[in-house]
């Protein structure tokens, strides 16, 4: 069974297989997965492939490999030289053409995978989805990949398995950073709304805070105290101070899970309209796909900054 599949890798994790490993192959195209990976999805992780041309083929995959395999010294002048014929290369995320012994794109930072050597010179931008495959609306994987820019293996295998399987989807920067997140994706309507919610609900919270900071005793020395202290002062409090308080912490916590649940769906939608709109209307589809999608890191600092410290500086003025 080793002989199978060792050496291959699994189209989900994209790691390699090895024989002690725990493999099924598909029972359509033959494709080895780790038993979890498979089972985490419930279907080839190649099932849009069936029935194509492009199908999983032991024999075709074993001879890309072995082709592969002759170009090991990739680091070698001549061999990049005849690789690339012209002696540039072409960026593999903006598409920008640039020197062959460059260690990055210029444009967009994007390693040179030709000049890192063979444990890199595969890296699969797309997440193990084909460059054409049709996210939604016509939208091909390839095109969501140019725009997406930042972390691309995740969104646009994560906006892969929205389209075939699951609408379900879990990101942890929007449930951690919420305003931020959405800012930083450029999805600016989304992110200031989003901003407003958590401020308004840390300001229901900041006339209990501030109480327990101006009523906590000094100089208490053990658990006993602390607690003492707590129920001391949760006693002399206004009980709408207390009812606001609770309100405003499960308000921004419910938040943060609903933007935790639908932030990679709302940003999936958001990438189909920005490159639909990006390819009927735009002159410079380049530059475009720059300035509309990627990310926007000044935009995502102030929006932590807003959340963080607006609602305090609001209070002072109150």
């Amino acid at each position: 069974m080793s002989l199978i599949h060792e050496g291959q890798s699994c189209p989900v994790c994209r790691a390699y297989l090895f024989e002690d490993d725990d493999v099924v192959y598909c029972p359509v195209c033959g494709a080895p997965h780790h038993r979890d990976c498979y089972n985490s999805i419930g279907h080839c992780a190649l099932e849009q492939l069936h029935g194509t041309e492009r199908q999983y083929d032991r024999e075709r995959e074993a001879k890309i490999k072995a082709e592969n395999a002759e170009k090991e010294n990739i680091n070698d002048p001549e061999v990049i030289s005849k690789d690339t014929e012209t002696g540039f290369v072409e960026c593999e995320m903006c598409h920008e053409r640039y020197d062959a012994f460059g260690n990055a794109c210029p444009k967009c930072g994007t390693p040179n995978t030709s000049r890192l050597g063979s444990n890199f010179g595969h890296y699969d931008f797309l997440g193990g989805i084909p460059a054409d495959f049709d996210i939604g609306e016509g939208v091909a994987a390839e095109e969501a990949k140019r725009f997406v820019a930042s972390n691309t293996p995740r969104y646009v295998r994560k906006f892969a398995m929205m389209k075939t399987g699951s609408k379900v989807s879990w990101n942890w920067l929007a449930f951690l950073f919420p305003g931020a997140w959405f800012l930083a994706r450029k999805m600016y309507k989304s992110g200031i709304i989003t901003a407003i919610l958590s401020i308004a609900a840390s300001l229901l919270t900041i006339p209990f805070n501030t109480a327990l900071y101006q009523n906590s005793a000094v100089g208490m020395v053990n658990n006993a105290e602390v607690l003492q202290e707590y129920a001391s002062v949760m006693s002399s409090l206004d009980p709408k101070i207390i009812f606001f308080a609770v309100i405003g912490t499960v308000a921004a916590l419910a938040l943060r899970v609903v933007c935790g649940i639908i932030g990679d769906s709302r940003y999936m939608k958001y990438t189909i309209r920005s490159i639909k709109k990006i390819k009927a209307e735009s002159e410079d589809i380049d530059f475009d796909f720059r300035k509309r999608g990627g990310i926007n890191v000044l935009a995502m600092m102030l929006g932590v900054m807003a959340v963080e410290y607006l609602p305090s500086f609001i209070a002072m003025l109150l």
